[in-house]
């Protein structure tokens, strides 16, 4: 008590008191009774980073009161120093880890949502750096189905994952992609959402952990739902994945290349065999929305065959039950921008057009000026990026390492990530 007190000033003060800490863990572990009544004394505000280990301690320890310990953290993130908890970030994240724990055990999700957003903030040096917060906080969204709120975290871009500074692991990294995944799918922001399983599923591994194959699942799902096919992974994939991605998931292949046959009975025969792999994936909702875009995208092709058909002769083709079927389809695909046609009340026949888009006003030059914009900021990124990994020391020791030892990233990828089976979000991932 009287170090923290006295060594809380200055930045050196602090780093000598963060190595005492350290040095004194073991003996805050055996005192946890008593711990209650030192927090009582110290000023969260000042004393951030002896908080944060006295935390950390009661974390650790068999028996704590959940609610207490919840009500110092949040006492503790409102109105903690940044400066000093960036200095124990690992420290910080597991008192964190702790309060999302207790939280989603107790039901108390939506209470974790503002202490942990905060958290975030607090934690990381800029928007662009992930924490190991993020993925708590992705959880809890999850679990509290307050999907809204996340998206202004998720669509902040990240380009530093800097261990040293957060203490991020490559776990946190996995799930941050993975829960912002099921997010932006529970938005039905397919597209987003396939990037993010598709980011979780080509980070460096050595290893396949559970979280990739889970991700991978959804992975397959939503490129059929957003192209129609599954999209290759990129070329920088890790050579484990791309050995497993053909042969460990046989239901999802094969549902795959029922899809790409377009022969929506074969689908349907398909999804019915395999029903119990995809309910225990929590994957059947996926499965039976990828079976109704089956039946927009067939009616798709028809635009590149005809100018006009009649709804019987579409109905008759997708093999809907009825004409009915047909005109709701066309006319939900014509309010979504999927297809430009018109539908005659009088004959039932529908004729196709092409899209009136010319890409030539205001609104679409501001769009696009945007999206050059970014283009160009994350040129510099990229560049800014390469330059420094190439003149790294760790860099260029890990690329000395041959390729039957890691390759160029090394073991930090590569460590074994232990993970229950399934996809239970509050039980298995975390």
């Amino acid at each position: 008590m009287n170090a923290i007190q006295g060594l809380s000033s200055s930045e050196s003060d602090l780093k000598q008191l963060k190595n005492l800490l350290q040095k004194e863990e073991a003996v805050l572990n055996k005192n946890v009774n008593v711990l209650d009544e030192a927090l009582q004394v110290l000023d969260p505000a000042i004393h951030s980073i002896g908080y944060a280990f006295f935390l950390g301690a009661k974390a650790s320890a068999q028996k704590v009161d959940p609610q207490r310990f919840m009500n110092l953290v949040q006492r503790f993130v409102a109105t903690c120093n940044p400066q000093q908890i960036r200095l124990a970030a690992s420290k910080f994240a597991q008192v964190c880890r702790r309060f999302t724990e207790f939280a989603l055990e107790s039901n108390q999700a939506l209470r974790a949502l503002k202490t942990l957003r905060l958290a975030i903030k607090k934690l990381r040096p800029n928007s662009e750096t992930l924490t190991p917060v993020h993925s708590d906080f992705l959880q809890a969204c999850i679990l509290s189905r307050n999907y809204n709120i996340a998206l202004p975290i998720l669509e902040e871009e990240i380009y530093d994952v800097n261990t040293e500074v957060t203490g991020t692991t490559p776990r946190d990294l996995l799930l941050y992609y993975y829960y912002g995944g099921m997010i932006y799918t529970g938005l039905k922001e397919y597209k987003k959402a396939l990037g993010f399983f598709r980011l979780a599923v080509s980070t460096p591994a050595l290893v396949l952990s559970s979280i990739m194959v889970e991700a991978y699942k959804k992975y397959i799902l939503l490129s059929l739902l957003v192209h129609g096919k599954v999209l290759q992974l990129p070329r920088f994939t890790s050579s484990v994945v791309q050995r497993h991605q053909k042969t460990s998931f046989p239901q999802y292949n094969e549902f795959a290349t029922a899809y790409t046959s377009h022969n929506t009975d074969d689908l349907h025969k398909c999804a019915e065999a395999h029903v119990e792999t995809f309910q225990k994936d929590k994957n059947f909702g996926l499965v039976k929305q990828c079976i109704q875009s089956l039946y927009r995208r067939n009616i798709q092709r028809f635009t590149q065959t005809y100018l006009t058909f009649s709804l019987q002769d579409i109905a008759s083709s997708v093999k809907l039950n009825s004409v009915k079927d047909a005109e709701n389809q066309v006319l939900s695909m014509i309010e979504k921008g999927e297809i430009f046609a018109t539908i005659s009340q009088k004959d039932g026949m529908v004729s196709f057009q092409e899209n009136p888009e010319q890409y030539d006003t205001n609104k679409m030059t501001g769009h696009l000026d945007i999206q050059i914009s970014k283009v160009i900021e994350l040129g510099k990124k990229v560049r800014t990026a390469d330059e420094s990994i190439g003149s790294s020391p760790l860099y260029l020791q890990k690329t000395s390492i041959s390729d039957s030892r890691g390759g160029r990233w090394g073991g930090e990828f590569g460590e074994s990530i232990d993970f229950s089976e399934g996809s239970d979000i509050k039980g298995k991932l975390m």
